[in-house]
């Protein structure tokens, strides 16, 4: 292959992984659809201007292992058991143990009925489709909008379902060799893997603890630091024993996700820039290589196995929770999300290609089997999850939300306003004074410590579509909107506008919440009695009345979202928009 064929093929891969992801976000689907579709059409069986194989070389099977190293950290480093909602813990543990092994044994029954592979590819097989991830499930849930206990319920359950089936398909994977053309398994190779990838993991997510406590670093080093030592990890424990490096990687993200000596927000850039990037690139890759004529192969038997997967275990994995206040409802929509996401893509090629180059009998069904349970169960969960929750009477349970931090008197009555129109406005301060006047107003109301760089601490950041900085204390708002910013929609982050000769310490810092009159006379108005008040789409705002907050859905009432006034004084024809706003007395 020419110089020039290798630079257009991995520029066309770079660029097609990004406008997967572009696209992806535009649309509101999950980013692996348009990655593998794109992949698959460009790659090797179809349009062939992106061929791996010719790209890589040689070098492919490691690139992927490597990646799909840094991926597995990634999704550990979400594993924080001090962020485990209390009241969703007892059903997502049982779906995790119980739920697991039920799903792996018949995964790897069905996957040997069906397509009759030998036992230990079909128990690979089964491990690998243990994973519900979150990446897929997520994006799902928000365009359903379940109750909230639903919603954590699964998402719980994908993110530690990612790093627990990865870890026994990892084991799975290292127990089987070959052995004069007969697939064994061995004890001592399992032990010895586990063991190595513990104590690399270990080891090197202290030294790099040590290396994030540094003063004399600055946060670009730190993140690549980490990346160094997540490949040094994996790299370490593959040269001490075969296939422990992704363990080790595993072991490293939960250690690391758990310790209290150091803030991990170092890392974000880790997580947020680098990490996505590489997954697009990769299964761009991965669904380039894919034979379409292996997966069409597979016929009848191999869509049977998906139905099998959708319809028969992933119901039984749910029923593992009878005995829980569970709602019947609930279970049922569970029952009907059963999407497989990136873990088990990334996976399922790293052993494949591994397996087939030893020449393991069966291994060259593993990847074709993986990316069909993966689109049909997209596909079905895709269909299945929005009909059956609008049957089930659970879809957009909820509502559309805004989140205030600050107490001022206009933002409290704001949000009485906004709450008997059924939006869910939450409030956040550490003015104690504050908070009193927000409770007694009826409102719900956070006091605990606020750290913008990690949203998923903040339940009351959780669906949120506006959130509005109002405290007096303008250059607390400025850093606080800019830091919300960087982990938000920017167009999602409001902030009272700059005092008059105030500081400007941080530009970019949210955008202003512009109203006719100033916050102060707002406070004044309230004061002597005023009150906001929420008036539809055909109502006339009466004289003197100063809008603040629109909310907007469309036709069908549902997909609910809040904006400020001054971004969205006019609406598209095809939503049905409502105002809030401040009225005279009288």
């Amino acid at each position: 292959m020419s110089s020039q064929a290798l630079l257009i093929g991995l520029g066309l891969v770079v660029i097609l992984s990004v406008v997967a992801r572009v696209f992806g976000g535009w649309a509101g689907i999950p980013v692996i659809v348009p990655l593998l579709a794109i992949g698959v059409i460009a790659g090797e069986s179809v349009a062939g201007i992106v061929e791996p194989s010719k790209l890589l070389g040689d070098t492919f099977p490691p690139f992927v292992q490597i990646v799909v190293a840094l991926i597995l950290f990634e999704g550990a480093l979400g594993l924080r058991f001090d962020q485990f909602p209390r009241e969703v813990r007892p059903a997502v543990l049982r779906l995790v143990t119980i739920g697991v092994l039920v799903t792996w044994a018949l995964g790897a029954l069905g996957t040997k009925l069906f397509l009759d592979l030998p036992t230990s590819i079909s128990i690979l097989v089964g491990a690998i489709v243990i994973v519900s991830g979150p990446t897929v499930v997520l994006p799902l849930l928000s365009f359903i909008r379940p109750p909230d206990r639903v919603r954590a319920t699964l998402k719980w359950e994908g993110v530690l379902m990612d790093p627990l089936g990865a870890i026994i398909a990892v084991v799975v994977f290292a127990a089987i060799s070959s052995k004069n053309g007969a697939t064994v398994f061995s004890a001592e190779e399992f032990i010895l893997s586990i063991v190595v990838g513990l104590a690399s993991g270990l080891a090197f997510a202290v030294l790099l603890v040590i290396i994030l406590g540094s003063r004399k670093l600055s946060g670009r080093d730190k993140v690549a630091a980490t990346l160094m030592m997540v490949v040094a990890s994996f790299l370490v424990a593959e040269l001490a024993y075969q296939d422990a490096g992704l363990a080790a990687a595993l072991v490293m993200g939960i250690a690391l996700a758990n310790q209290k000596k150091v803030n991990v927000t170092y890392i974000d850039e880790f997580k947020e820039t680098l990490i996505p990037i590489l997954l697009g690139i990769l299964f761009v890759l991965l669904a380039a290589s894919i034979d379409i004529g292996a997966v069409f192969d597979l016929g009848l038997p191999g869509l049977a196995l998906v139905a099998f997967l959708s319809f028969i275990v992933r119901p039984l994995d749910v029923l593992t929770t009878i005995g829980l206040p569970i709602p019947w409802k609930e279970r049922l929509f569970m029952m009907s999300i059963s999407a497989r996401g990136i873990v088990a893509a990334a996976t399922a090629p790293t052993f494949g290609l591994v397996l087939v180059a030893r020449g393991v009998d069966g291994a060259d069904k593993i990847v074709p089997v993986v990316f069909l349970v993966i689109a049909g169960t997209v596909i079905i969960s895709s269909v299945l999850g929005p009909a059956s929750a609008r049957l089930l009477g659970l879809a957009g349970k909820s509502d559309p939300a805004m989140f205030v931090v600050g107490g001022a008197r206009w933002a409290i009555a704001l949000g009485q306003a906004l709450v008997k129109a059924g939006v869910d406005t939450r409030y956040w301060t550490v003015d104690p004074k504050d908070a009193r006047e927000i409770e007694d107003a009826g409102l719900s109301v956070s006091t605990d410590p606020l750290d913008p760089r990690d949203p998923d601490r903040i339940t009351g950041l959780n669906g949120v579509s506006l959130v509005a900085v109002t405290t007096p204390n303008d250059l607390l708002n400025q850093f606080l909107a800019y830091d919300l910013s960087e982990v938000l929609e920017p167009d999602q982050v409001y902030r009272l506008p700059y005092a008059k000769g105030s500081l400007i310490a941080v530009e970019n810092a949210g955008r202003p919440i512009k109203a006719e009159i100033g916050f102060d006379e707002m406070d004044a108005r309230v004061e002597a009695g005023q009150k906001f008040q929420v008036f539809g789409s055909d109502e006339k705002l009466p004289d003197g009345a100063v809008p603040l907050v629109v909310i907007e859905t469309n036709r069908r009432m549902e997909k609910a979202k809040v904006f400020f006034y001054c971004d969205r004084p006019d609406s598209p024809g095809r939503k049905v928009r409502r105002v809030a706003a401040l009225v005279p007395a009288s």
